[in-house]
């Protein structure tokens, strides 16, 4: 079974989770061509942004597993200029997905009162001067991601839900339906074995121990909660006038 998945850190923490058999067929791809990629692998299934559904309407979704934050972990972060308080340009840099653009909007909009231009910045480096949005591993790298905000935070407290980044979907029903019946809870497990997970990271010693210190903001399972969640996020971008209608997600439980 080919599963398609993001290449960063907390995918790789989620990955250590799964059944051998979707571990033996990983192709790691850009969160935003990975919906591209289920067009022609119709039978895999696939770590996707979340606000991929809503260009994507006919996926299925898991309800058993997700990528969730709620705090100061967070797969992108907002950095800006100091004693700054009007923003008008936000430059993308990273693994850059849907969710960051639709969500830097609204963000800015009801966070900062402030209607911005975004930019995907493809030069090799940040530079001094500029405001950014930076998703994925380089945040981990070399960058003051303490200092800081965490998008993930910042969208959870918005809609006083976990902010559900990620979630596993397939054109295929049946497929996701197997998958699901062979998941059994995540968060227990990587609890049980993150200290061994933490120490085989690509990361910095900082990193991994800033990680491990906010364990308690990340969720790897899909409860009632996450599932609201999803459906809150849709609706926020109605409400913003990016999408003309509010759709129902198609989640599948285990048979």
């Amino acid at each position: 079974m080919k599963l398609i998945l993001p290449k960063n850190v907390f995918s790789a923490i989620l990955k250590t989770a799964l059944p051998q058999e979707y571990q033996k067929e990983i192709l790691y791809q850009e969160s935003s061509l990975i919906c591209k990629s289920l067009e022609y692998n119709t039978s895999a299934i696939a770590l996707i942004p979340s606000l991929e559904l809503v260009n994507h309407r006919n996926l299925f979704v898991s309800n058993k597993i997700a990528l969730s934050f709620d705090g100061v972990l967070s797969n992108s972060y907002f950095y800006f200029i100091e004693g700054e308080k009007k923003f008008q340009k936000i430059y993308l840099r990273g693994d850059i997905s849907l969710n960051e653009i639709l969500l830097a909007k609204i963000l800015f909009a009801e966070k900062f009162s402030s209607q911005i231009d975004i930019t995907l910045d493809t030069n090799k480096t940040a530079e001094k001067g500029k405001d950014y949005i930076i998703t994925g591993d380089g945040n981990f790298n070399t960058l003051d991601y303490q200092s800081a905000i965490s998008i993930a935070d910042e969208v959870s407290e918005m809609i006083d839900l976990p902010y559900v980044n990620f979630v596993f979907a397939s054109p295929d029903k049946e497929a996701l339906e197997k998958f699901n019946k062979q998941i059994n809870p995540v968060d227990e497990k990587i609890d049980s074995e993150i200290v061994n997970i933490i120490k085989e990271l690509n990361l910095s010693e900082k990193a991994k121990k800033f990680i491990t210190e906010n364990l308690g903001s990340i969720y790897f399972d899909m409860t009632d909660n996450e599932e609201t969640a999803v459906n809150e996020l849709i609706k926020l971008i109605f409400y913003h006038g990016i999408i003309d209608d509010i759709f129902d997600v198609k989640f599948v439980p285990s048979k």
